[in-house]
């Protein structure tokens, strides 16, 4: 495709972990891949971190997979709470914004509010804060994975930064073709489950639980046993 299409390839932009599949982490390569043939044939790799921003850590999935993207594109998390979306990248590439080469206006550019949002979050989402979540996020991933074992489920956990899942196929899905095949009627009954007893997690079957600094062990605890106590159902 680049070979061919060269001249009229201007962007290549990607999720760097696909998270609209519950959580998809590439294949080994494969990003690296793609920043060989975007060098190769000067083609700017854009990184769609909107989902991962943040919750990968304070320089996102790109830092933490160690390929770095010529744009990347932020919202969600970074606004705590408050509606904002940001982009940046390399100063080659920015400097057309900067010097009026290229406009970019909107009307909530800047919005006070969303500042401060951003700004609460820079001030509370420290090195120390982010790292006790990520262990949280693990140590659940590890209890449930455990618990999947013990009851022979056809599922498998998967991770990333502060946010996990539990995809039900005993193999890793690796595109749309594979989520399509994962068992969403064991999904729905399990997210009813967990509703009824107080455990409310993302209702839509292709998102992420998200560990956030407000939860504590105890938490991650109410999240393991009623996990447990599905099992035991639905292998009773």
């Amino acid at each position: 495709m680049f070979k061919k299409n060269a001249k009229k390839i201007a962007c290549f932009i990607v999720e760097p972990v696909l998270e609209n599949l519950a959580i998809v982490l590439p294949d080994v390569g494969y990003l690296e891949g793609v920043r060989a043939l975007c060098d190769k044939y000067n083609v700017v790799l854009i990184f769609d971190e909107v989902k991962t921003g943040l919750t990968a850590g304070a320089n996102g999935a790109s830092a933490r997979l160690g390929v770095k993207p010529d744009l990347i594109t932020l919202a969600k998390s970074i606004g705590g709470g408050l509606p904002l979306a940001a982009f940046g990248g390399k100063k080659k590439y920015m400097d057309y914004v900067t010097n009026g080469k290229m406009a970019h206006f909107g009307t909530f550019n800047g919005n006070p509010l969303a500042m401060a949002g951003i700004r609460a979050i820079d001030r509370i989402c420290t090195d120390e804060a982010m790292a006790k979540a990520e262990a949280l996020n693990l140590q659940a991933l590890e209890r449930i994975s455990a618990i999947i074992d013990e009851y022979e489920l056809p599922a498998h956990t998967v991770g990333f930064g502060v946010k996990g899942c539990v995809t039900w196929s005993t193999t890793p899905v690796r595109n749309y073709r594979d989520y399509k095949a994962t068992d969403f009627t064991i999904a729905e009954a399990h997210w009813l489950f967990s509703l009824n007893r107080g455990i409310i997690t993302p209702p839509g079957l292709d998102e992420q639980w998200l560990i956030s600094l407000a939860h504590g062990q105890a938490e991650i605890d109410l999240l393991v046993e009623d996990f447990r106590e599905f099992a035991i159902a639905l292998r009773g």
